[in-house]
């Protein structure tokens, strides 16, 4: 009996011992895309997003960073992501847009759905951009960042220049 607890307290010790190891990041990635919205304004974005693994809201453990430029506008911005879901080979994203000059929906949320359909991103299908352009509070877009169906966004964009890579 006294070999057995020794034995289960060595056991114990050794899984105290063992380092916790977190699981990766699931996220989504591009150094650049072009590509044209509803109103044809050609527009510029590059994206860093991780979703680690929660449905979370602001404030979450979820981060990424995104920058944006309208060359139609002159509208340009650099923001952090607020909220984070990737699955299979789409990813979804919000962040709040900042007060920049000509940004009309600067201080409401911004909701992003990506679609990475493999390499090259013009071969068919190819990858493909979406988002809400705004007007939305920061909750209700990471509720729907989290909660939306697949495809349920309407401004869906073809990319006409680059690569989004989601893993």
């Amino acid at each position: 009996m006294k070999r057995l607890l020794v034995i289960c307290a060595g056991l114990i010790s050794l899984l105290a011992l063992a380092p916790a190891q977190a699981a990766p990041a699931e996220g989504a990635s591009t150094t650049g895309v072009n590509h044209v919205n509803g109103l044809g304004d050609d527009q510029h974005t590059s994206f860093q997003v991780h979703d680690y693994g929660f449905d979370s809201g602001p404030g979450g453990p979820d981060s990424g960073n995104f920058n944006y430029q309208n060359f139609t506008t002159g509208v340009s911005f650099n923001v952090d992501v607020e909220c984070v879901e990737v699955s299979g080979n789409r990813a979804r994203f919000a962040f709040i847009i900042p007060a920049v000059p000509g940004e009309p929906l600067a201080g409401t949320a911004r909701l992003i759905e990506v679609v990475d359909n493999g390499e090259p991103s013009a071969g068919p299908p190819p990858d493909f951009y979406g988002d809400t352009l705004g007007g939305i509070t920061l909750a209700q877009a990471c509720n729907f960042v989290n909660t939306l169906p697949a495809g349920a966004l309407i401004y869906g964009q073809a990319i006409t220049a680059g690569n989004i890579q989601v893993h």
